[in-house]
């Protein structure tokens, strides 16, 4: 048997040898602009409702890191005043869930909801995102002014999953609870109360996104192409992960936040061009509201945005299991958002009837 060149005797090549063959190992610096843009989605998930576990999110060309899907109070993107809401989880006020100070345990877990899941279908995407877009465009705006505050008031519940001493897990879904959040409009200060889930904290002067804060949304370009490319941050269109990554990134511009009517009604339409996108004609939401639902499957989780099917106003926001996971069977929600409410204050911890929080 002839030996191969270079190797006498079939031995095998020493480390000297593959230096010499292989190429050089090239930089795995990252430049200082994404390294920025990294560091901002982390910064994001941080400031997420409620993360449970291994909810992904993408960074922009397939990095990838563990936990926290958006919660999504679109409301029709710039509903204005409270939201009429059906009942929460039984034995529970549906006031405010939690004392200030206090985050609910697996001691306070309560039943998971299991619904039937309806098929998503491309058949019918198109009118119902032109229906609601038309209903986001119709609404009145809601700007707030230099020094002045965005306010979102919303019920949240998302899986938590709790790790043991002995390396074990346990996953447990905690009651629908209150979540306050105020934003200033470059995204620079603002404050979050959520008690049931052990944050209360003022965020200014932190790392989070201003690019989806309300002055980098009045920003944005209507043309669907532009804002397409703006929402695949340099992914391609048809890639699984970066379709994923388009959705949520439109989903993290709309997070507890406004954009002027055109902005939104853009932003609708420009979501049935995502592929994987899909339409649901039923649908409920926290409340018990039945409607129709724009929806995204990643993994095992189906991530629905709901609007009622007549006015087409957003009612909610749910995350369903489509396969057993997490000790859960297929159809259970792990993870709710309702808008309570939406307005402009003029302080961090102002409340829209002028009291304070």
């Amino acid at each position: 048997m002839t030996s191969a060149p270079g190797t006498p005797g079939n031995r095998p090549f020493d480390h000297a040898e593959f230096d010499v063959l292989l190429p050089a190992p090239g930089d795995p610096e990252l430049s200082p602009a994404r390294q920025a843009l990294l560091k901002e989605h982390l910064m994001d998930e941080i400031q997420r409702p409620a993360p449970g576990p291994r909810r992904s999110f993408s960074f922009p060309r397939s990095r990838r890191a563990r936990i926290a899907w958006f919660a999504l109070p679109v409301a029709a993107a710039v509903a204005v005043g409270a939201m009429a809401l059906g009942p929460v989880h039984p034995g529970r006020p549906s006031g405010g869930g939690g004392q200030a100070g206090h985050a609910y345990t697996s001691a306070d877990a309560v039943a998971p909801t299991v619904v039937t899941l309806t098929p998503g279908t491309t058949k019918g995407l198109s009118a119902a995102a032109d229906h609601i877009a038309l209903a986001a465009a119709k609404q009145p705006p809601l700007a707030p002014g230099k020094n002045q505050y965005l306010y979102v008031e919303s019920k949240v519940a998302f899986l938590q999953v709790e790790n043991s001493v002995d390396g074990g897990q346990r996953s447990w879904i905690p009651p629908l609870h209150q979540r306050r959040i105020w934003l200033s409009p470059d995204g620079t200060k603002g404050y979050l109360y959520e008690p049931g889930n052990g944050m209360v904290t003022d965020l200014d002067d932190s790392s989070g996104s201003k690019r989806h804060s309300y002055k980098a949304m009045k920003a944005l370009p209507t043309d669907p192409d532009a804002l397409l490319k703006r929402l695949y941050q340099g992914g391609r269109t048809g890639d699984p992960e970066d379709d994923w990554g388009a959705f949520k990134e439109l989903g993290d511009m709309l997070h507890e936040q406004l954009a002027p009517p055109e902005i939104s009604a853009a932003l609708y339409r420009v979501a049935a061009r995502i592929p994987g996108v899909q339409y649901v004609d039923k649908a409920t939401d926290a409340g018990g509201r039945e409607g129709i639902a724009i929806v995204f499957t990643n993994g095992d989780i189906r991530h629905e945005w709901i609007f009622d099917k007549n006015s087409y106003d957003y009612l909610g926001q749910r995350e369903v299991l489509v396969k057993e996971d997490y000790g859960m069977k297929p159809g259970t929600v792990i993870g709710q958002t309702t808008i309570v409410e939406r307005a402009v204050v003029d302080a961090k911890r102002q409340l829209p009837d002028g009291g304070k929080s």
